[in-house]
């Protein structure tokens, strides 16, 4: 089978099929039938799947086996308001023998906030939130497991909210949601993005694909001119990117002004993260809006709160056009790593990928980037560490055992880092019991780790 065919089995809704693929390209590498990819410091952190939308339809899977391919050295998911891809994640890393982690995004209101528009924009209170570090979901019918069901369910209602105006407005365009646009997602979690798709290739059905029938008909309901039209009618991204601005964003017909009641607290999912086991992250948009324009007053009452991390996403902060907005929004940038580090806040990065465009991993190299490559790689491997120590041995960063051993938090921090660079993906954990013993020490760990065989 071909190395593109074997690739594209990689998005197979079927896992069995998607996990039997990865080992046959991981045993075309082993034979030297593909090349085996130089290793870079490079990390990607934050990668939707198509567990929520990503652009290009990769599954966990498939991420893993391009950050692989192209020499990543930690690779990680995180899908909104579902933990669904969170097993094939790990299950992938060990196959391919890649550092990876797990996580999951989602969005509270915190009503500390709640007069100042923080991340989201125009809707004051509303927060984007992170967990990383997952290698469980929550047990079924826990107080966690019922904050998941809620924001599935508050993601769906709002979904059918959207059609149901876009259907009224469009008239010609009827979308039925369990027909039309769960059938795109594996795990019926479906985000307006998977509406864009539907609304996209409907018209092209409605029409039978007439160029002209097309243009008329999205310039009249769009209120955009033929011409801006007719140049990304071709473009199925582009056009659903436009349909996204002139029919879903503030002020538009299909715009739903977000519940506040209706969305958790940021204590609720903050709860659930550290139930889980894993580890809560902050997120950062630009620096521009109010909220975060006193990013050291924000990050301190997140701290407090039970952050560990902070989340940025890099390019859409220095690769702009306009010189000013870019001048603006670098100095943004330095300001919150140099506060996240300040605070001994370690830093997590990545593209996103759910939407088409955005690279796969960024550019490390710009001046922009380069300096804070380090800091950056850091944060992947305090990620990585932790997850196995809390996987394997119950000793993540909020265990008792770290409690007990690690009293301060930049001890702790600085030894997570240490663990996530010597522990590898494909050690015998079966000989390493020793680890399980409560009465280990951290330094013993590490020694244990530095003078252990692989597989």
């Amino acid at each position: 089978m071909e190395i593109k065919e074997l690739e594209n089995r990689l998005d197979s809704f079927d896992k069995d099929v998607r996990l039997e693929t990865l080992h046959l390209l991981r045993e075309k590498v082993d034979t030297c039938k593909l090349a085996h990819p130089e290793k870079t410091d490079f990390i990607n952190l934050h990668c939707h799947s198509f567990f929520s939308f990503n652009a290009y339809g990769y599954s966990p899977a498939h991420i893993v086996w391009r950050a692989f391919k192209e020499g990543l050295a930690v690779v990680g998911i995180v899908d909104f308001d579902i933990l669904d891809g969170v097993e094939e994640m790990l299950e992938a890393g060990r196959i391919l023998n890649m550092k990876v982690v797990a996580g999951i995004e989602t969005r509270v209101f915190i009503k500390e906030y709640s007069d100042k528009v923080i991340n989201s924009p125009r809707e004051p209170g509303v927060y984007y939130l992170m967990g990383t570090g997952f290698y469980k979901k929550p047990v079924p019918g826990s107080t966690s497991d019922d904050t998941i069901i809620k924001l599935g369910a508050i993601t769906r209602r709002r979904n059918l909210m959207i059609l149901e105006r876009i259907n009224n407005f469009l008239n010609e365009l009827q979308i039925d949601y369990k027909h039309d646009v769960l059938p795109l997602t594996p795990g019926g979690n479906a985000t307006e993005r998977h509406i864009l798709v539907v609304l996209e290739k409907k018209a092209r059905d409605v029409f039978n694909n007439a160029r002209e029938k097309l243009i008329s008909f999205w310039a009249e309901k769009l209120q955009i001119n033929r011409d801006k039209i007719s140049s990304v009618l071709d473009s199925p991204p582009e056009l659903q990117e436009l349909l996204r601005l002139k029919l879903m964003k503030y002020g538009t017909i299909g715009y739903v002004l977000p519940e506040k009641g209706s969305f958790p607290t940021l204590e609720e999912v903050i709860d659930m993260i550290e139930d889980s086991d894993a580890l809560p992250v902050a997120t950062w948009l630009d620096g521009t809006n109010e909220g975060e324009r006193e990013i050291e007053q924000l990050l301190k009452f997140l701290i407090v709160k039970g952050i560990l991390l902070l989340n940025i996403i890099p390019d859409r902060n220095w690769n702009i056009k306009d010189e000013e907005e870019k001048k603006a929004k670098v100095r943004n940038l330095d300001q919150v790593i140099k506060t996240a580090n300040e605070l001994d806040l370690p830093i997590i990065v990545g593209t996103e990928m759910n939407k088409m465009g955005q690279k796969f991993v960024d550019d490390f190299t710009v001046p922009e980037l380069s300096s804070y490559l380090d800091y950056f790689r850091k944060g992947a491997l305090f990620v990585y560490g932790h997850t196995q120590l809390a996987r394997f041995f119950n000793k993540g960063y909020n265990s008792c055992w770290a409690k007990e051993n690690l009293a301060g938090h930049t001890e702790r921090n600085s030894f997570y880092i240490k663990i996530g660079g010597v522990m590898q993906p494909d050690y015998d954990y079966e000989n390493l019991k020793r680890m399980k013993e409560d009465n280990i020490s951290p330094d013993e760990i590490l020694h244990l780790l530095g003078r252990t065989t692989l597989l």
